[in-house]
């Protein structure tokens, strides 16, 4: 339960109001947890943040959402302070607030999930440096084999599955090309699981605060490797796109640092018995399915 301590906080500094009934924990994700909050102003998505938060890097990303919003997209309406900021910082954590958005059970369609992505597209939002290393650098042989070593010794349950994908996991690195600087814009480089359909019919992109500098067709070709077996359907509403294998180095870089992160906390018992759980189901879900260099020729044939 957030205390109500936190909860005076967050509706002080934004302005919401007082409570109407206590905040309901709503969701939780990698970078934090989602509180509903209801206030007699109305009803709104509290993100309590997990990992260290940077106001400029949460300002960063709520002048893209709030690009992407002019041209259009749908996505909650981000909240700021009554002093004009993003982000408080409570006694345990960074707090920041949107409105509330009631969403429906039911998947998009993968082509109207290509179709958004490529309204997204066309907001040509400058980036904020460089592309980071999470989304442009493989994990590379050393550290594949190292984490493959680590797992097996510890007698992780995934360790055997890891192994088997090691072969393809260290050939898919050769894939990976640096950015070009030319075609690197701000993307949101979170999809597809963060669209989704609202109660009313239409559809809404959350989770914006993983946005920052990538190439679109980048972003695109993770996409539809996401999508499987529907990313015929999301690439022709997208619009045509003509990829190539190092297209698939963004996709790359992430799997493989993802994998790593996940594994690490699996094996890491000073972590919360919480933490641990949701890495192995992570691990277990992306080892059934990694992505491989069979894998990306197959879906190159399957949008051409």
């Amino acid at each position: 339960m957030l205390s109500t301590e936190t909860v005076a906080l967050v509706t002080a500094r934004y302005g919401l109001g007082s409570v109407t009934r206590p905040p309901v924990y709503a969701a939780r994700g990698e970078l934090g947890r989602i509180w509903r909050f209801e206030t007699e102003r109305g009803a709104w998505a509290v993100k309590e943040a997990l990992v260290p938060v940077d106001e400029a890097d949460a300002a960063a990303d709520v002048a893209f959402q709030l690009a992407a919003a002019g041209a259009g997209l749908p996505l909650p309406r981000p909240v700021r302070t009554t002093d004009d900021r993003v982000t408080v910082r409570g006694a345990d954590a960074v707090l920041r607030v949107y409105e509330w958005v009631d969403l429906d059970t039911a998947a998009p369609a993968a082509g109207d999930v290509g179709a958004l992505l490529a309204r997204l597209h066309r907001v040509e939002h400058p980036p904020r440096g460089p592309v980071g290393e999470w989304f442009a650098a493989p994990l590379g042989k050393d550290a594949w084999r190292a984490l493959a070593t680590t797992a097996t010794g510890a007698g992780a349950h995934w360790a055997p599955s890891l192994a088997a994908a090691l072969p393809d996991l260290v050939a898919l690195d050769t894939l990976v090309v640096p950015p070009d600087p030319a075609r690197v814009r701000t993307c949101h480089r979170d999809l597809p699981d963060n669209v989704h359909r609202t109660v009313d019919g239409g559809l809404v992109v959350l989770d914006w605060e993983n946005s920052g500098p990538a190439q679109p067709e980048r972003e695109l070709a993770a996409l539809l490797w996401d999508l499987g077996d529907t990313a015929a359907e999301a690439a022709a509403a997208y619009g045509g796109a003509k990829l190539e294998p190092e297209d698939f180095a963004m996709a790359i870089a992430v799997q493989g640092h993802l994998l790593q992160f996940y594994a690490r906390r699996a094996l890491d018992t000073a972590e919360s018995a919480e933490n641990r759980s949701r890495a192995e189901g992570r691990l277990t879900a992306m080892l059934a399915r990694p992505l491989t260099p069979a894998g990306v020729t197959a879906l190159l044939d399957a949008v051409r």
